[in-house]
């Protein structure tokens, strides 16, 4: 393998839009208030202890995204594929951006004339590369390429699907249209290092391969992490990462440290040398030490919040606290190997503190020997509880992040 793996690789969020709009912002999700996709409030009023905080659906135009950021080192920008995060690519600075509405695809990966969109985003992906060749125009290129796959609806070409009809699969990943979709981006990350090699730009571009959620539980599973798209349990956070940049990373390398998608806009700045913006607060850190061979960041802790709910689907497989929501209001802290989720409407309603070991408000868990999260140390590890606890209360308060904290009068009924 060339490039360097990260097997603790973190996004914002578990779902797409405040994933993106941490990745663009350099911001955790208080910050610019995109905690989730559409409404804070899916799922039955019923069902919903708590009144949510409100979402936005777009990042504010005044955020300097890091497009913006790098477009002051000369560099030509692109965004191509799903944005998912309002207002257009262009409004927020990049010089080319479009999604699949204008390739002709209004829903789906299969355009009426057979074109299938991950194909058709690589080949504008590649088109872009050729066109501003850095060795032609002078001048550095940034291209985010969002492939479509592999979100739902669930297709793929039907010649992949038959290669993976005939193979068995390992526990929970047996779905061969899933699979054959997966071959697509696998496909597409191939034919865009290909055309770097071929132009002779591979030793001075950096490529990145991230995802901005976890699997959808319905049609694949994270095993052996918990839950997957929606929870913040391990699978809907921990994401497949690796970087290639034969110039500098040493080929076929491994790093076991947790970094975030916030990370990323430090990490270019330095990569490009380029000054964060005046008065804008960046939330990440760069990763370039790790990616020069250093085995650790100056951070100790990461943070999650998410004031809102997530509806459950029929078919999924729970791995959630109940069959209702994927997600309640939750707010979550990582520190050394110890992770703690700290759930709003127990903590709120049952008692806060004083009943912390009977009232399901925080659960605690060990990553490094327990990775499924299926050890719930809350009671046990009381000390350390109280600590990272503290932690997370006092970012909470230091962000301003928004807490729902007024109970729902339409509440119906306690589920277990």
């Amino acid at each position: 393998g060339e490039g360097m793996i990260f097997t603790q690789a973190y996004a914002n969020a578990a779902n797409s839009a405040p994933t993106r709009a941490c990745l663009l912002t350099g911001q955790y999700t208080p910050k610019h208030g995109l905690y989730t996709v559409g409404n804070s409030d899916r799922g039955q009023s019923k069902n919903r202890r708590l009144f949510p905080v409100v979402n936005s659906t777009e990042i504010s135009l005044d955020k300097i995204t890091f497009n913006e950021a790098l477009k002051s080192a000369g560099y030509v920008t692109a965004a191509i594929g799903k944005w998912h995060i309002g207002h257009t690519p262009t409004e927020h600075g990049f010089d080319v951006g479009f999604d699949r509405t204008e390739l002709g695809y209004p829903r789906g990966h299969f355009r009426d004339d057979g074109e299938y969109l991950a194909e058709r985003l690589t080949d504008e992906a590649v088109k872009f590369i050729m066109e501003n060749n850095p060795s032609v125009t002078g001048k550095p290129f940034l291209l985010c390429l969002s492939h479509h796959a592999v979100h739902t609806p669930i297709q793929a070409r039907e010649e992949i699907i038959d290669k993976y009809r005939n193979k068995s699969g390992v526990d929970c990943h047996n779905n061969p249209v899933y699979a054959a979709m997966v071959q697509s981006v696998d496909e597409s990350v191939a034919k865009v290092n290909q055309t770097l090699e071929e132009l002779g730009l591979s030793e001075n571009t950096i490529l990145i391969f991230f995802s901005d959620n976890g699997g959808h539980g319905t049609y694949t599973c994270q095993r052996p992490l918990r839950g997957g798209k929606g929870m913040f349990y391990e699978g809907g956070i921990r994401e497949p990462m690796f970087v290639f940049w034969p110039g500098k990373i040493k080929s076929g390398s491994q790093c076991n440290v947790p970094v975030i998608s916030t990370d990323f806009y430090p990490t270019f700045l330095d990569i490009a040398d380029v000054d964060i913006p005046d008065d804008y607060t960046l939330d990440g850190v760069s990763i370039l030490p790790l990616l020069s061979g250093e085995s650790s960041l100056q951070r100790e802790k990461l943070f999650w919040h998410f004031p809102a709910y997530l509806e459950s689907y029929a078919g999924l497989k729970q791995d959630s606290r109940d069959t209702i929501f994927r997600t309640r209001p939750v707010s979550v802290i990582r520190k050394g190997n110890w992770k703690l989720l700290l759930f709003h409407e127990e903590w709120i309603l049952d008692g806060g503190r004083e009943n912390i070991s009977d009232n399901n408000s925080v659960e605690l868990y060990n990553l490094e020997s327990d990775i499924s999260e299926t050890r719930n140390l809350c009671n046990i590890e009381t000390a350390l509880r109280d600590e990272l606890l503290d932690e997370l209360l006092h970012w909470i308060k230091d962000t301003e992040a928004p807490v729902p904290s007024e109970a729902n009068p339409d509440f119906l009924q306690v589920f277990n």
